[in-house]
Order: C-alpha cells, then structure tokens, then sequence
C-alpha cells in the first residue's frame, strides 16, 4: 500500500488525482478503497498517525462553552482507522422507525431506503455475504417470546457486530494492500489552506488543498473532487474555516455548519431482579453467527412523532477475571498495541477463558457468568438545538488553523424526553407475568438518572433540501459544486441506532455515484 508520513517525506510536486478524502476513519477508508477499486485515482489523507491516538495528542482539542462534550474528546481518534481503532463494532440499521411526520420526515424516509439498498453491498465488503436479517434473526431466536413482546407493543430487533479481525478498519486497508488499484495515503497530513475558484459558476469549487505536518512539511493536491470524512466535528469546523477563508461568503446565508450539535443519551432505566438473571442472558444474552456476534435490542412498535426517537437493549456486566482478560487481549488488538496482564490475572482467569471458549465454539453463545448483574439500557435522541453547536475559536492551533469551539448541554427538554419515553417502556415490558425477566425500575432523581452521550455526534452538516440544510440528498455540499461530506454529521437526528452503519451506506451510494 503506497502509505507515506508526510512528517518525513522529500518535498514533492503538486499531486495530481480524481478525488481527494480528508480523514481515514471508517467512512474515509471506506471510500477510498471503493472509489480506488472503481479505478479512480483517490489521495487519502489522514492527519493523525498509523495507529490511532486522541484529539489531544494530535493537537485537535477544541474549547467548551458550558459542558463538556466528552464525544468530542473520548469518543474522537485520529489516525489510520479513526475512531473505529476503540469502538464496539456494532453495525444497527436505521428503518422505517426512524420515519415520523415530523419536520425530517423526507430526510429520514431517504436515510431508511438508503440503508435498506445498500446494506448487503456493505456487509459484503466485510465478507458478510448472508441475508443479515435484522428484523428476522431475533424473532426466530426468541420464537414464541417474541409474539409477547410484539403483543405488548414492542419489536424486538438484530444487531450484527463485526468480527474483531475486522473492527479496526485500517485492517481493510491491509487485506487490498495487494490490489492493483491502490490508493495514495498520508498520514500525519491536517488538511490547513483551501484554495477556491469559481469560473462564472453559480457555485464555488475547491482547486487545491495544502495539507500541513507538525514539523512543517507540505502538500499540495489538486483534485476534481473533494470529500470530508473527518467525522461530525472536524468536518463541520472545515466547512465553517472555508466559508470564512474569504471576503465573498461561500456557503449559503442560510446553510448552518456546525449548528444542531446532538447524540444519542444513554442510561440504565432498570435492573433485572436478581432471581431471573440466568434467564436474562439465556433469552436475550449475545449469539455468534461464525465470527460475528449478534445482539437484540427494543423498540416501541408505536411511533410518536412528538417523542425522541429511541431503543432499549440488556447490558450484561460482566467482570469475570477470564472476560477482563478477554476484553483487554482484544482491545489490544483492535487498537495495534500490547495488552496489560499480569501472571496473576491469566492464572486467576484461566477457567473463565475456558468457559468462553466452551461456550463460543460448542454452544455459539457468549459465556455470562450466573450471577452477572444485568441492566436494561436506554439510548435517547437529543432534540435538535441551534444553540448546541461548532463554531471557531479567534485562536489558532499549532498548525494555523482556527480551533474548534464546541457549545453543547442536555437540556430540560431532553430530560423530560428521557423520563416520558422511559416510563413508555417500562410499561410496555411484559414481566414475569408473561414468563419474562422481571425489571426493578431504577429510582427517578438526579444521580441514579444522569445520561451520558454515546459518542454519536450527529447534526452538524445536516443532510436535506431546506433553506438549514448543509448538504444535499447526494452529501454534495450547497455552495461547493464539488466537494461532498460522509460523516455522522450529516444525519438531522441520533434516531434508533448506532450511526456508523448508515454513514457506510451512505459513503457505498455516494462511491456508486462518483464511480
């Protein structure tokens, strides 16, 4: 793979290529090798370094006004496989769920049917050649289950989640290291200057892109077209620095980069009481189909368009010493680094690792402990807020350009949000009255119902055809005629699921049509 540190490469001539990808995360790695296997000539750069470290290390930080956004912190890496070098892998669809009469209404209609037409070609590419059945697989694992849930108003979907082989995707750059259609990577490259023409042309189009090294070293690419994968909020603080970089706007009066700044909120709603744990994880506990392992998760069959979108699914605690060790071995991995563990812990684990194996290779079940405390999980769309949002700092970083300041904060709206739709659920789940695990309501007050944010940052180049929106239904940028974003940030809402199986989606039609 022709891969390059832009920190120590000789000075070059200006690069010549069809498209240009800034960030080499999941959605940027996607791209490139797909549009690189279509024959285009595709420049990948990427400004953190082969294995992937936090927003700090790489001088990315921004400011906070108000709360802090851990999303912008913990949940962001740079370098070669982005963020997806720590995250679970869980590839969730976004349905017809996620379609409400609301004022996103045509947006999410156009998100689900992406989704649903692209996710084989998706799956395929991570060697998942099968029907994934997202709908289909729980309801026959459940069987006659699965008839109460749906009787009591909930449905009860699959997940799939990728094999840890597979979960960093810079190992996706490695299985076509061998291709004859390569794509050309810098890493430790910060896209700095943009360079815009406009020819008489209603729109604005990008000519050229210097990126910059910590030490100085430069790059200068001309492309056709230019594509932002750098996630929700780089993405967005790119955007918000080329509209600015000039006298003369570029982006629409309206357009608003970087505005509406939301994530999923997750909490523990309830605990299942202690005498049907065994039967939590035997009902709903994880499942290996070959490599891949899939989970179960819940949604209110009744949509209400004045209610956040939302999903329910168990979390299984469990701290076992041959789990711990499990976990870290294979963190480790996904990260490119060495595990922590001691002779202690692997003596102390050694039966816990047998049961696994037992249980993954014999039985195609994830091995939990009998008396692994159980809780069930609620993850909560934010409301869209113009007031949680990007904007840019007058103060620049190490390498020129003007930082990111993030506003962000949960309101009362939000929690009120999180108390109805919580309420909805635990009133709908059938119990032990119907042979199911009976749920212990966790108390309603300011400690035990505090949510976090998931790390799902979205809303932030929202997709659509309004006077707001910053990207059209085709991720083209409105005022770049040829500049495209792939990124979580160009979903309006968090919605029913994880978002990084529909950015993939989105970047396999956006390759299609750049092909």
């Amino acid at each position: 793979m022709n891969w390059i540190d832009l920190a120590t490469a000789p000075p070059s001539d200006v690069l010549q290529a069809d498209i240009c990808i800034i960030g080499a995360g999941a959605a940027g790695i996607y791209l490139a090798l797909q549009l690189a296997s279509q024959g285009k000539s595709v420049v990948l750069i990427e400004a953190g370094p082969t294995s992937a470290v936090n927003a700090r290390s790489v001088g990315f930080m921004p400011s906070f006004v108000g709360d802090e956004y851990a999303g912008a912190i913990t949940g962001r890496y740079f370098g070669l496989g982005g963020t997806t070098s720590r995250w679970g892998g869980n590839l969730v669809p976004h349905t017809s769920y996620d379609v409400r009469d609301d004022v996103y209404s045509s947006v999410w209609g156009r998100i689900a049917s992406c989704v649903k037409e692209q996710s084989p070609a998706v799956l395929a590419r991570f060697g998942y050649t099968k029907d994934a059945m997202f709908e289909q697989y729980a309801i026959e694992k459940l069987g006659s289950v699965a008839d109460v849930l749906a009787k009591a108003g909930l449905d009860v979907q699959a997940s799939l989640m990728l094999p840890f082989s597979q979960k960093n995707l810079l190992n996706l750059l490695h299985q076509t290291s061998r291709s004859n259609c390569q794509p050309r990577i810098f890493y430790n490259a910060v896209a700095k200057d943009w360079i815009l023409s406009n020819d008489g042309k209603r729109d604005n189009s990008v000519r050229n892109l210097l990126a910059v090294s910590r030490n100085g070293n430069k790059l200068s690419v001309n492309a056709d077209k230019y594509i932002l994968a750098a996630g929700a909020i780089e993405s967005a603080r790119i955007l918000l620095e080329i509209d600015q970089s000039t006298f003369q706007q570029v982006l629409p009066k309206d357009s608003s980069p970087g505005c509406f700044l939301a994530d999923h909120l997750s909490l523990t709603i309830a605990d299942v009481a202690l005498v049907d744990l065994k039967k939590a994880s035997r009902l709903f506990g994880p499942h290996f189909e070959g490599n891949w392992m899939r989970g179960m998760r819940f949604l209110k069959k009744e949509i209400n368009s004045n209610s956040p979108r939302a999903f329910a699914h168990f979390e299984f605690q469990n701290e076992s010493a041959g789990f711990v060790i499990a976990r870290e071995v294979l963190q480790a991995v996904q990260g490119h680094s060495f595990p922590a563990i001691t002779v202690k812990s692997l003596i102390a684990g050694v039966g816990d690792l047998a049961r696994l194996g037992y249980y993954r290779y014999i039985k195609s079940r994830l091995y939990i402990p009998e008396n692994t405390p159980v809780n069930l999980q609620l993850d909560i769309e934010q409301y869209p807020r113009i007031e949680n949002n990007i904007s840019l700092s007058d103060e620049n970083d190490e390498y020129g350009r003007r930082k990111a300041v993030i506003k962000w904060k949960i309101s009362s709206a939000d929690l009120g949000g999180i108390e109805s739709v919580t309420n909805q659920f635990l009133s709908l789940w059938p119990g032990k009255k119907a042979g199911l695990p009976d749920l212990i309501p966790r108390e309603l007050n300011a400690d035990s119902r505090k949510p976090y944010d998931a790390y799902h940052p979205v809303g932030t180049c929202r997709m659509g055809e309004n006077k707001e929106a910053v990207v059209d239904f085709n991720l083209k940028v409105h005022g770049l005629g040829n500049m495209w974003v792939v990124s979580t940030g160009v979903l309006p809402s968090a919605g029913t699921a994880n978002p990084t199986f529909t950015m993939l989606c989105l970047a396999n039609k956006l390759a299609t049509q750049l092909g």
